[in-house]
């Protein structure tokens, strides 16, 4: 694991993760790979100098390497020098030693999802929401949530997603004027543009359509087509569109509507509410009890106090 070598100097033989490679050029002109490695520990600067015929091919975004190396301490700073490396499978290791891995196994949240869209008794919502679903179904189940702000991690998506929708049918019990068709629907379909505007499920990046259009646009425009495809009731659509344009509350947010509608008001506040918790699980796990967090950015810049835990 990169925890036990790194800011140490020795030899290195292990399987790790690319997050990122790049093929540079020294000060002398040659050609050589700088890249970063990761397993669930964190994550080291790496630099292979001599590049052979294959390496470049081979040290890509979310593949595996065994290296054999060195590391050492530059300028303050962990880093590996790699002698060699060749690729490994993924279907050789498991994938959770290199990139984190949503708390609820992948499987159960697979059925948990196929009974949240059972739960839709309007037959138009519900095939709209199952068809949108099945069709990106290997990235809405396996793709994170987010890069790195909150559930960055294999299965976040889907996670965070059942999350909201769990939340939604609770608040239906509470508020029963509420409608829980599209409630469910608006909540497992809220980030569905992250499966396009994400490039995957490991060494996570946004991709062109994701940097110039965002998830929200993309969810919209997702969401629409497939509903007019299908003749979904206009009402219908348009309020279930509305709901994915305005799940982020504020214009400032990038929001491109504020909600409307009761049930697109209950989305943005569970959606934030979901994610911001989530973020702060992960300042608190980075916290001893009775100390503050550092400056929290997506909670108005606040530090938070962590409790010791009460008997």
């Amino acid at each position: 694991m990169i925890r036990d070598f790194a800011g140490s100097e020795g030899p290195v033989n292990g399987i790790f993760m690319i997050k990122q490679a790049t093929e540079a050029v020294s000060n002398s002109g040659s050609h050589y790979l700088s890249m970063t490695l990761q397993d669930t520990s964190g994550t080291i600067d790496a630099k292979k100098w001599a590049i052979e015929d294959d390496d470049v091919a081979i040290c890509t975004p979310g593949s595996l390497i065994r290296i054999n190396g060195m590391a050492s301490v530059y300028r303050g700073h962990p880093q590996l020098k790699i002698n060699d490396l060749e690729p490994v499978g993924l279907e050789e290791v498991d994938i959770s030693k290199y990139v984190p891995m949503a708390p609820t196994p992948l499987e159960e949240m697979k059925k948990t999802l196929k009974e949240y869209i059972g739960l839709i008794k309007d037959k138009e919502l519900h095939d709209l929401t199952d068809a949108i679903i099945q069709e990106r179904y290997e990235a809405y189940t396996t793709y994170p949530a987010a890069v790195t702000v909150h559930h960055a991690f294999v299965g976040g998506l889907m996670y965070h997603s059942l999350s909201i929708c769990s939340m939604a049918l609770k608040t239906v019990e509470q508020y029963p004027e509420l409608s829980r068709d599209y409630l469910i629907a608006g909540s497992l379909l809220h980030d569905i543009g992250k499966t396009v505007e994400l490039s995957g499920a490991t060494a996570t990046s946004y991709t062109e359509e994701g940097n110039l259009l965002g998830h929200i646009s993309l969810g919209a425009m997702i969401v629409y087509s497939k509903g007019k495809e299908l003749h979904v009731n206009e009402e219908k659509l348009t309020v279930l569109t509305h709901m994915i344009l305005a799940h982020h509350g504020e214009y400032e947010f990038g929001s491109p509507k504020q909600p409307m509608t009761a049930e697109a008001f209950v989305l943005h506040e569970l959606d934030e509410l979901d994610a911001k918790l989530a973020t702060l699980h992960n300042a608190y796990a980075a916290t001893a009890e009775g100390a503050y967090t550092g400056r929290i950015v997506w909670m108005e810049n606040q530090n938070f106090y962590k409790p010791h835990k009460l008997d």
